[in-house]
């Protein structure tokens, strides 16, 4: 090599490794950035330039970001921040009305953004729009459709349920000569604004022959205006010589005259019991009606579904979260902040949602994925990299000085 190349060779090395030096500072700043994926910059020979003075032998960086490596997850105090187990990106775009370059990122500490329609939608801590899609009422997802921002407030209150099963379950004092009351909570249909009516079922246990163990049932609905209603039903009741419930083995169906209709309700017993000594008490009781609610919080599932609570204790799931995945996704481009966009090399994108717990994908609720970065391998990097620039510039200044030495000889 002459001495010239010597010169050219050194000043690349030394410009190549200073490159690597910038990766590994980035790496070191990022150490506790959220969904982080760490840069490594590799060293490769190539052919500078050929010519009648001789082949120019240099040395450059590829840069590789291990998208594939997963980060530490951590715990946060966020209902909706979320972290990826496995494969996958969260879909997000900068515009509410998806105007803007879908990007990806695995950061997913989030917040809330205000839409164009005034409501609140999870977004990034970056501010852009996390994509999902949104359930039906009986909370089914269609994961085939086109993601859209997820709303994460509504007015829109859960209308009432009627109900037309009940259960109820208690003890029955045996060998009692008086009657006993307990009482059942039942919901009437709900009108046209989802709202409906509290009313109660009163069931009075009667007791038969001394040593029957037997009890006729009868019963009265009491209405929200607290008018009473005797049903003309009643309903025979046998335990065993055990105090376990024997009969009725068909569930008795009462007919409840509710202000806006009436309705069936089928009413389970078989959780009776007869003991002596226990008195007669409930144990529990209930319904699959409910009054209308409004939701009181909402958070992020396993499935990545956000979910609300109501305030009459029933919950809903209200949206999926998207996830992209691509065939080679190191070759995402990068936009900074943890965020990434599409390019023909990253290869073929599918998105999906988790669709149970043994999925190659899921998401941690309420945490995030660390950096990766590793800060002892970064200042190793560091050091062995700071030597090969000190060595390079060695190089670059005894090529300038022999070229000097010969210059002066001249």
């Amino acid at each position: 090599m002459s001495v010239f190349a010597a010169l050219h060779t050194s000043s690349q090395a030394m410009a190549t490794q200073s490159h690597v030096m910038e990766r590994i500072s980035g790496n070191v700043a990022n150490v506790n950035t959220t969904g982080y994926k760490a840069f490594d910059a590799h060293l490769r020979d190539r052919v500078n330039h050929v010519s009648a003075l001789g082949t120019f032998l240099g040395v450059g960086s590829v840069d590789i970001r291990r998208m594939e490596q997963q980060g530490v997850t951590v715990a946060t105090s966020n209902a909706l921040d979320m972290a990826i187990n496995g494969r996958g990106f969260f879909v997000t775009n900068p515009k509410f009305d998806l105007s803007d370059t879908p990007h990806y990122t695995r950061n997913g500490a989030t917040t809330t953004a205000l839409g164009d329609d005034g409501n609140s939608y999870l977004a990034t801590t970056a501010g852009q729009f996390i994509l999902g899609w949104a359930a039906d009422e009986d909370g089914a997802v269609d994961t085939t459709g086109t993601p859209a921002p997820i709303q994460v407030n509504s007015l829109d209150p859960l209308p009432g349920a009627l109900t037309t099963e009940a259960t109820f379950a208690g003890n029955i004092e045996a060998n009692s000569t008086q009657s006993h009351n307990f009482q059942v909570n039942l919901w009437s249909s709900p009108n046209d604004q989802g709202e409906n009516d509290p009313y109660a079922l009163v069931m009075t246990w009667e007791p038969g022959a001394p040593g029957s163990n037997a009890w006729t049932v009868s019963y009265t609905v009491r209405g929200p205006d607290g008018s009473v209603q005797v049903l003309p039903d009643t309903t025979p009741v046998s335990f065993d010589g055990r105090g376990q419930y024997q009969s009725p083995a068909v569930n008795p169906v009462l007919t409840i005259p509710f202000a806006n209709g009436p309705s069936d309700v089928t009413l389970d017993l078989s959780g009776m019991t007869q003991f002596g000594g226990a008195g007669s008490h409930e144990k529990y009781q209930a319904a699959n009606g409910y009054a209308q609610g409004m939701i009181s919080s909402v958070r992020i599932d396993p499935f990545g579904r956000l979910t609300a609570s109501y305030s009459n204790g029933q919950s809903r799931i209200l949206s999926q979260v998207a996830l992209a995945d691509f065939t080679a996704p190191q070759h995402l481009q990068d936009e900074g902040n943890t965020s990434f966009t599409y390019r023909e090399e990253a290869g073929e994108m599918a998105l999906f949602g988790v669709e149970d717990r043994n999925a190659s994908s899921g998401i941690q609720p309420s945490a995030v994925e660390a950096s990766t970065v590793d800060l002892a391998e970064e200042f190793s990097r560091m050091i062995i990299t700071q030597r090969a620039y000190s060595t390079s510039a060695t190089v670059y200044r005894t090529s300038d000085e022999m070229i000097r030495t010969a210059t002066d000889l001249k």
